[in-house]
């Protein structure tokens, strides 16, 4: 069979013509170029170049190899370049979910933007999931990663996480709310003969959390009459006058008409959004990711 090696020679030879400067070239002593050549020529059967003491040239079969010998040269450095670039996370596929929040707050949006600058060839499977379902997707590494809000009961033992951004909390009100006027500020305590919409989730978990503990505080308990898992359309219940919402900082990028956004002024309860990802795992792509998270404030 044929090796790399072998082509090299006839590219370097065909091109200096000349078996002392192809030596040279090719890092080894013209012994060395003569016996590589005769062992090519002999798993071909046939020479490539005919030679004298005077004059080297290229056989018939010489001429019509060298072409092929030169793409194979060129796909084994571009083979090269490809191993190197998937040993540095460049290609390969990551898997990512992420919750609806993480895109209203501009934190996944740069690290995805991140990513792509160092990993443009990498494919990215993107897949908008709620906190429940991500985390043991992850664990059972069918997700690479999960971009969501913590806390989460029971969370395997095998998911690490890193906290991407600490979010104060505000309250959505229907336009026609008193506290919805210009110059009211709203404290949480205002808030407590309020009918509530809130995600789905139990008291324990995500995003809920943060909401019972900031009520805890308060010496509040929500009211909750309505439940939805995305604060957009937990936010669109609010414009139809069905109550209020606690809601991170950000949800004031959803434009929903008929809803004020205003912050909570008694409470520093925040909510975290943070990526999780298996601690343990074996792919270059999800470290090149997690190279991305150095550029993104805690």
């Amino acid at each position: 069979m044929l090796l790399l090696r072998h082509y090299e020679v006839l590219v370097v030879l065909a091109e200096e013509l000349h078996f002392g400067r192809a030596a040279e070239r090719l890092k080894i002593s013209q012994p060395q170029l003569t016996q590589q050549l005769k062992q090519m020529e002999e798993l071909i059967g046939t020479i490539l170049f005919e030679r004298n003491r005077r004059n080297v040239s290229l056989s018939p079969a010489g001429r019509i190899l060298l072409p092929e010998a030169r793409a194979v040269l060129r796909q084994s450095v571009r083979a090269e370049k490809i191993a190197m670039r998937a040993g540095r996370g460049v290609i390969g596929e990551l898997a990512l979910g992420y919750i609806g929040a993480a895109a209203y707050n501009g934190v996944l949006t740069r690290l995805l933007r991140q990513f792509r600058e160092k990993a443009p060839d990498t494919q990215l499977t993107l897949t908008l999931m709620d906190l429940d379902q991500q985390i043991p997707e992850v664990s059972t590494g069918n997700l690479d990663a999960g971009v969501v809000r913590l806390p989460y009961p029971d969370c395997p033992g095998n998911v690490a996480f890193h906290t991407l951004c600490e979010e104060r909390l505000w309250v959505a009100l229907p336009i026609e709310h008193y506290l919805a006027q210009d110059g009211v500020t709203v404290r949480l305590s205002d808030l407590k003969h309020e009918r509530f919409i809130a995600t789905h989730l139990p008291p324990s978990t995500g995003f809920a959390a943060s909401l019972h503990n900031a009520c805890a505080q308060a010496s509040i308990t929500p009211n909750i009459v309505y439940r939805s898992p995305q604060f957009a359309s937990i936010v669109s219940l609010v414009a139809a006058g069905l109550g209020v919402a606690i809601t991170p900082a950000s949800i004031q990028n959803v434009s929903i008409p008929d809803v004020i956004y205003k912050p909570l002024t008694d409470t520093e309860v925040t909510a975290n959004i943070s990526l999780v990802y298996r601690e343990a795992h074996e792919s270059p792509a999800l470290d090149l990711f997690l190279s991305c998270l150095d550029g993104n404030p805690a």
